[in-house]
């Protein structure tokens, strides 16, 4: 196989290997939804445990590797400005988009919080949590009745004037007392889906561009295959947990799954024939450029999967207690994908 056979070969190879793994979650989440919510909850999480690995164990240090002397000391800086380049996209929707999309968690809770127990358009009168004024010095219930009262067994003193609201639940423990837990877990905003979901879509095929430019300016028909290898190692996993991130969003059709996917494919087939056409660039400019567009990648990873992939994962599960060891499947999920890359890049990439 000559140089020209190998690099079509690992340009048709990437791009269908990469539509057959994002479109596979298509096939199966919408059922799993509804059947297998923690599986595909723990399937997001090890996807996130991927996405950061990718992030962090394996574009960081080939970002410093590929880096020019005189800008080694700033890798990490151009990693952060990808971060906050995805976070300010984020408030920005926010800023334009927040009441028109609203929060939706938020305007639950406001509602829980301040509207009344209807019933026909009344509010429910409760028992008062205060009992009504006794005369001092008299005996107000008999021994038995007291015991009863200290043990819960019956309900306070009835107040007419007492009107109860739903906050005034975790008074009466008819919700879980999230007072436990450390933190207030609340699910991310609708707002923040669109823009997580383009900025997963963005880092993800920027990265692959990059790769598959790699590729392309290989002259040498055994590096190609070597590097084929090294890539779709990687890239078919994390191909796969894109599927499954769009798949799991129910807003997004089969439709727009598959132009995501079909972007995400075409990044490294693009990036492999653009590798051939700009063999001649000089390679000076190629080792200021890769390296920025790599760091600001690799920052954006990292916003998606620590500030809207695992946050999200978490608040729909810490709170339900029917499900303690939930969040515990949902950290194996992210270690597991995590040491995954990690040994892949370890591995194949070298």
């Amino acid at each position: 196989m000559d140089l020209s056979q190998s690099k079509l070969f690992a340009l048709v190879s990437l791009g269908v290997g990469s539509i057959f793994v994002g479109l596979l979650p298509a096939c199966f989440t919408k059922q799993s939804r509804n059947q297998w919510p923690l599986f595909l909850s723990c399937l997001l999480c090890f996807g996130g445990g991927v996405l950061l690995s990718t992030s962090l164990v394996h574009i960081l240090p080939e970002v410093r590797e590929d880096a020019l002397s005189e800008f080694k000391p700033y890798t990490e800086a151009l990693f952060c400005v990808g971060f906050f380049i995805l976070y300010l996209m984020d408030e920005v929707v926010h800023y334009f988009y927040g009441e028109v999309a609203g929060h939706s968690h938020s305007s639950h809770h406001d509602e829980r919080n301040n509207s009344f127990l209807e019933r026909g358009g009344e509010p429910i009168r409760r028992h008062s949590v205060l009992p009504r004024p006794t005369n001092y010095g008299a005996t107000p219930t008999a021994p038995g009745e007291t015991r009863a009262l200290l043990r819960g067994d019956r309900q306070p003193p009835y107040n007419p004037n007492f009107f109860r609201t739903k906050s005034d639940s975790a008074l009466f423990c008819e919700e879980p007392p999230s007072q436990l837990c450390h933190v207030m877990h609340q699910e991310t905003c609708q707002t923040s889906t669109p823009t997580a979901n383009l900025g997963l879509l963005v880092a993800l095929s920027v990265h692959s561009l990059l790769e598959g430019l790699v590729v392309g300016l290989e002259d040498v028909s055994s590096k190609v295959l070597l590097l084929l290898g090294a890539i779709a190692s990687h890239k078919l996993v994390v191909g796969f947990c894109l599927g499954v991130e769009l798949a799991s969003n129910e807003f997004i059709t089969f439709c727009k799954h598959f132009i995501c996917i079909l972007v995400f494919a075409g990044s490294s087939v693009f990036g492999i024939f653009l590798g051939i056409v700009i063999a001649e660039i000089p390679n000076d400019v190629m080792d200021i450029v890769v390296p920025i567009l790599q760091a600001l990648a690799g920052g954006t990873l990292l916003y998606v999967t620590v500030s809207e992939v695992l946050p999200r994962e978490r608040a729909r599960w810490h709170q339900r207690h029917s499900k303690r060891g939930a969040g515990v499947l949902q950290l194996i999920s992210v270690i597991v994908g995590f040491v995954i890359m990690a040994v892949l890049g370890k591995y194949l990439d070298h």
